[in-house]
């Protein structure tokens, strides 16, 4: 059974998840916040939670989930505009980010387990229903999540990542998106090159990878917690374990979703994400964000969290 502890201990990064949770509970709009650490039988997942000063009951919880290669981090500000409103939130580092949650099999990172560790951690720290927002490969889990967790759903605000099915089907026939995979592929070939490759000269390639999107210093503390011994190689077996090995229904999506995409996004081209739409059976909607990049959290948290609450607000009695 998984079980909750606090954590008040800082590694003087100021984007861990006790520096960003003692920033959020100085927010007048903020109660209480603080860092935790879920145990479960797969490992320590790290994350924060806050809870606002005047919640509005009718909104309730929402859970953050992080992408590649980013931290549960990069919802601090999406995390205090929904806090604001009343909202609380919950956002954790998935395996390989978090030091105490690193297999080393590849196998051990195929979808069923990043879905199921998002139902086990979600009721760990007590969410029964709640409002899910995935980013990149936390996208990717969402939709699957949505698919095959309706019930513990009230919506679902997935950003930057099409539908998995539209996703493989425009691979397949659109040649713009399969040059788009190309860095995918190279981490599915050849994994301790690309490690070496993003990580040499300081991380100067991930950082590049960020394109101007993630705050230099953001940016620095990602490179320094992806240079954690393991860390790099152990986020890359995301890809490895993409090759069908272990598959999970990706649909029917019945919850209310919204998929949030920037125009500029470096993966994914329009006619993927507008595809995207053919494989929701419930209430849906696609808000194409003009001239944003594939690194919304960070660089849109006012469009991300507005969507998330105007679908809140939209769906209440769901």
């Amino acid at each position: 059974m998984a079980s909750t502890t606090t954590s008040d201990l800082n590694s003087g990064d100021p984007f861990d998840n006790a520096s960003v949770a003692a920033r959020l509970a100085e927010l007048p709009s903020t109660a209480h916040a603080q860092a935790l650490t879920v145990s479960t039988e797969h490992g320590d997942f790290a994350g924060f939670r806050a809870t606002p000063a005047h919640p509005d009951p009718q909104l309730g919880d929402a859970l953050l989930l992080h992408g590649w290669p980013e931290f549960a981090s990069c919802w601090e500000q999406t995390a205090a505009i929904l806090l604001e409103h009343g909202m609380s939130v919950f956002a954790y580092d998935q395996r390989g980010y978090s030091p105490g949650a690193r297999p080393e099999s590849v196998d051990e990172y195929t979808m069923p387990h990043l879905v199921a560790d998002l139902d086990e951690i979600s009721r760990a720290v007590g969410l029964d229903r709640f409002h899910l927002v995935g980013h990149d490969w936390g996208g990717m889990v969402a939709w699957h999540f949505a698919a095959n967790h309706p019930e513990r759903l009230r919506t679902s605000t997935v950003v930057s990542t099409p539908h998995p099915i539209a996703h493989v089907k425009q691979v397949q026939t659109d040649p713009d998106q399969y040059q788009r995979m190309g860095y995918m592929r190279a981490i599915q070939d050849h994994p301790e090159g690309v490690a070496r490759t993003l990580l040499r000269g300081e991380g100067q390639r991930l950082i590049d990878l960020y394109a101007g999107d993630v705050p230099d210093d953001m940016a620095a503390s990602y490179v320094s917690r992806l240079s954690e011994p393991g860390a790099m190689d152990a986020v890359l077996k995301y890809y490895q374990a993409a090759d069908g090995r272990a598959r999970l229904s990706s649909t029917p999506v019945t919850v209310p979703t919204s998929f949030v995409w920037g125009s500029r996004d470096i993966a994914f081209p329009r006619a993927t994400a507008e595809l995207s739409a053919d494989y929701v059976e419930g209430p849906y909607r696609f808000v194409p964000l003009e001239g944003a990049s594939h690194w919304l959290p960070e660089s849109h948290p006012g469009e991300i969290a507005r969507e998330v609450l105007d679908l809140a607000r939209e769906h209440k009695g769901v």
